[in-house]
């Protein structure tokens, strides 16, 4: 990787996204922000979420290649989600459909891997950290000022060696096994809907035109709902939602506490005639 590369690359825009597992209570979303500021005080800092579960990869990985799109091209996007801080897992930097992402190599990053064109080094260059270390905090330490010095215009060649990212949550993708179509749940939202990891496109391919059963745990669904209007109030309802993905709700109710259903737990397709 070289300059010459980085003439290539979208220009950084200045915006700077933040998803963690942080939460609100401790100051340390806050200190990230310090951080940046101080390196690039006319940065832009949005807070895409920092009330994921601790230590919650998948969901993570899920809501970073959800929204990330709907930022302007060249913005920063770092995700802290990081149970393996201070050992020997890899900080990475990645550029991927014109936007820069940071984060520790831990699958937070697997869907840039879905095509060939992602560009990825190894963060190793520690004149763009911070000179003191924590090994418990390397979001403020590490992350929070690369993604300051990037969004300033250092080029991305400069972060460190290249790498080839290697897909870290390969088993959590949905899958064909036996005729069957299998996944799982991998988000619940603010209103108790539950999301899986089946997209659009890999529910039409297995599914075609013939019938289908969707079981979740005990429950049968044969029909996909185009919104949760055209369900009766109490209903449950699989339905495409506005990630693409398959996504079971309780219309105006809650299916994550009703049914008391776990993150992890597997959604299996069956085709009918």
């Amino acid at each position: 990787m070289s300059s010459t590369l980085d003439k290539k690359l979208q220009p950084p825009s200045g915006i700077i996204t933040l998803l963690t597992d942080f939460g609100a209570a401790d100051g340390f979303v806050a200190a990230m922000k310090g951080v940046i500021l101080s390196i690039h005080p006319r940065a832009q800092i949005i807070d895409l979420t920092h009330d994921l579960a601790p230590q919650d990869i998948v969901a993570g990985e899920f809501l970073l290649s959800a929204h990330f799109k709907y930022f302007p091209t060249g913005a920063v996007h770092v995700a802290v989600v990081d149970p393996g801080v201070g050992t020997a897992r890899k900080a990475i930097a990645c550029f991927w459909q014109e936007h820069y992402f940071i984060a520790p190599d831990n699958g937070l990053l697997d869907f840039c891997i879905e095509e060939s064109s992602c560009l990825a080094v190894h963060l190793t260059r520690r004149e763009y950290w911070r000179t003191e270390v924590s090994n418990t905090f390397h979001g403020r330490d590490i992350f929070a000022p690369v993604a300051a010095h990037l969004a300033a215009g250092v080029p991305f060649h400069k972060l460190g060696e290249p790498v080839q990212l290697t897909a870290r949550l390969r088993a959590r993708k949905c899958r064909i096994e036996n005729e069957t179509l299998v996944g799982e749940i991998v988000y619940s939202d603010h209103f108790g809907n539950l999301i899986t990891n089946i997209s659009k496109t890999a529910f039409e391919n297995f599914a075609g035109k013939s019938s289908f059963a969707i079981q979740l745990q005990e429950i049968i669904i044969t029909a996909i709902q185009p919104s949760y209007g055209d369900a009766a109030v109490g209903e449950l309802v699989a339905l495409i939602n506005s990630f693409d993905r398959l996504e079971i709700g309780l219309v105006q109710g809650n299916a994550r506490t009703s049914l008391a259903i776990a993150l992890g737990t597997p959604i299996i397709i069956k085709r009918g005639s």
